[in-house]
């Protein structure tokens, strides 16, 4: 904090107090003496000679009263007046520091990239905030268990101690609001007091607190335990909101671009497997096929009525090839969500994909919101995508579904055909198999979802995908606040 050069003002009171006992003799003797003089060249006389020695002492006497009364009360308000500026002027120094306090505690945060950054920060705070000796930040995971994310000024061991003199377990839960616990046995490293800050955003539950340990050796110490404020606590509630809310938004972060690196990966995967079935299937054809053809011209003048029959395998590996071919073009065609909307979008899709595969469609899409985020469309799409791919390539189907409907706050895809089924379980043991499902499931993980594949040889196969709504509104609040 930087130190106030100001100058300090004159005591006033201190020099009204310096003064008011000569200032009020010298006013006393002179009212005296002037009454003397009257007496004297007025002619008044006084009925006996007491009374005229007396009469000008009194009215000097009074006249000194008087003026030191009226200095001690000028004094008096001066005082008052002092102390009450000095009150304000600490109190506007107060709000100052932890003004400047939050604005710094702001402008870490939003420099903050990182959870460690964040962690780091909030590590130190307490050294600042109330001259703690010793610091720890507890956080809760994802499974709601609490572990230690950051620790200053103590091993664990020592930590474990304290925490034990003071009560704190990490199976329960932090105070409510900001508490000073007075430990209840020996504390180690002359540590005598715990503060307890928890880190709540809003009304949600908290993801964590934060411990500061003190000696007591300090005023700001000394105020900040045995004087919690109104004030005080405020503060410290919209420290540990700040914290909290910078903690779940690196969090987000987090997961937002694991999922982008994920679906980055499921990208780069699915056209190395596009690519990997031109090349195996196409161009291998069109390779076997031109051979064929130079077969074909010694056959010509030797063995004409064998071309019928090849002629017959040729059209069905070209009608098989253009159906690759086609399945390939719908796999790398944009999709048109901007221009159709998803519904819109998806209907051409899949009745477009029905077509060529001769099926029989049944679509449902009537239970879908209409405020979807557009990721989370994005996923959707890719997941009817690679299921209908897989049908296409594997079921030999002539039936499909497809259902897309708000399930337990969450959209639910579903996609099932009654082709040849499969053993799920058995997929696993072969190498590059249902090489599709795996990055559905993986591309599903990615978005805090589930991945569910329910089928049996020749009875048909069911791919069911469940993503959470919560989830894709927050990942898209949070890119808007950004």
């Amino acid at each position: 904090m930087p130190v106030d050069k100001t100058p300090n003002p004159p005591d006033i009171a201190a020099a009204l107090r310096s003064v008011r006992w000569p200032l009020a003799a010298i006013i006393g003797l002179i009212f005296a003496l002037t009454r003397l003089g009257e007496t004297t060249l007025v002619g008044l006389r006084p009925t006996t000679p007491l009374i005229n020695a007396l009469d000008p002492l009194f009215w000097g006497v009074l006249a000194a009263l008087a003026v030191w009364g009226v200095l001690s009360w000028a004094a008096a308000q001066e005082q008052r007046y002092r102390t009450a500026e000095r009150h304000m002027l600490d109190e506007l120094q107060l709000a100052h520091q932890r003004l400047q306090l939050l604005y710094e505690l702001n402008q870490r945060i939003a420099s903050s990239a990182t959870l460690d950054e964040v962690l780091d920060y909030a590590v130190t705070l307490p050294g600042e905030l109330v001259g703690a000796r010793a610091a720890a930040v507890t956080l809760y995971d994802e499974q709601g268990s609490a572990f230690i994310a950051r620790c200053v000024g103590l091993t664990e061991e020592q930590l474990a101690v304290a925490r034990s003199a003071v009560g704190l377990r990490l199976d329960q839960p932090p105070p409510a609001k900001p508490e000073a616990l007075t430990p209840r046995g020996p504390m180690p490293a002359d540590l005598r007091r715990c503060l307890v800050m928890p880190l709540v955003e809003g009304d949600n539950a908290p993801v964590g607190w934060i411990e500061c340990y003190l000696n007591d050796s300090g005023d700001q110490a000394s105020d900040a335990l045995n004087a919690l404020t109104s004030e005080f606590t405020s503060l410290l509630i919209t420290i540990g909101g700040e914290i909290a809310e910078a903690v779940q938004g690196s969090r987000r972060r987090a997961r937002e671009i694991a999922s982008l690196v994920a679906l980055e990966q499921a990208i780069t995967a699915e056209r190395t497997r596009i690519a990997r079935d031109l090349h195996d299937g196409v161009a291998q054809s069109l390779a076997f096929l031109r051979m064929r053809v130079a077969l074909w011209e010694d056959w010509l003048e030797q063995e004409p009525e064998r071309l019928r029959e090849e002629f017959d395998a040729l059209k069905t590996n070209l009608r098989r090839q253009i159906e690759e071919l086609r399945r390939a073009i719908f796999a790398l065609r944009p999709i048109e969500l901007s221009q159709l909307g998803f519904a819109g979008a998806l209907r051409r899709f899949v009745s477009e994909f029905a077509d060529q595969q001769d099926w029989d469609l049944e679509l449902e899409l009537s239970d879908l919101p209409p405020d979807l985020p557009y990721a989370l469309e994005l996923a959707a799409f890719r997941f009817v995508q690679e299921a209908l791919n897989n049908a296409a390539k594997h079921a030999n189907a002539r039936h499909v579904v497809v259902a897309l409907r708000v399930v337990d706050g969450g959209l639910q895809i579903i996609v099932r055909d009654d082709g040849a089924g499969f053993d799920p379980g058995a997929q696993g043991e072969l190498p590059g198999a249902r090489l599709g499902l795996r990055q559905m499931r993986e591309r599903a993980a990615a978005l805090d979802g589930r991945l569910t594949i329910l089928s049996r040889p020749g009875q048909g196969a069911e791919v069911r995908v469940w993503l959470p709504l919560c989830y894709a509104r927050e990942a898209v609040a949070t890119s808007r606040r950004a």
